[in-house]
């Protein structure tokens, strides 16, 4: 069963992409997806597999959902992104602050504090190449480093 906390997060999540889909225009923020591979750390090690879905509401704020998974184990993250300006350079750092939960088997559901920080640096107009280093706080501090390619539409 969902905590209080997923589901108040995931229904914000949702309110905030539904309000993006009327009245687009040139102007407005863009969507952005990212299929990445990963490796935890902390407690066993592991590769897995995943997915993103952002939605930048402006240059440097984006909204985003995460869905991962691994041997055994799969989760569902949500955070907020900043991505920092930095002039004259196409490498864009960011930080990312979230919610994050694992669930192992059949029962058992761990929820985390998650921090991140990354790099994206583009290809062409459309795609990046994006590396991420995530940090969950709780119970036995696991840690991921990720790449992957994103697409912003």
């Amino acid at each position: 069963m969902m905590s209080k906390y997923a589901v108040l997060i995931t229904s914000f999540f949702l309110l905030m992409l539904a309000a993006g889909l009327y009245g687009e225009n040139d102007d407005q923020p863009k969507w952005n997806t990212t299929l990445f591979g990963s490796y935890f750390l902390g407690g066993r090690t592991a590769f897995g597999i995943g997915g993103a879905l952002g939605y930048r509401f402006t240059p440097r704020l984006e909204l985003e959902g995460e869905v991962y998974s691994e041997p055994n184990i799969y989760g569902v993250s949500g955070g907020l992104l900043y991505n920092f300006d930095i002039k004259n350079n196409n490498k864009i750092p960011y930080v990312l602050v979230g919610y994050s939960q694992f669930r192992a088997g059949a029962g058992e559901v761990v929820q985390f504090l998650m921090f991140s920080a990354g790099i994206k640096m583009p290809l062409t107009r459309s795609f990046k190449i994006r590396l991420d280093f995530r940090l969950y706080l709780g119970e036995g501090l696991p840690m991921k480093l990720s790449t992957g390619l994103m697409w912003s539409f």
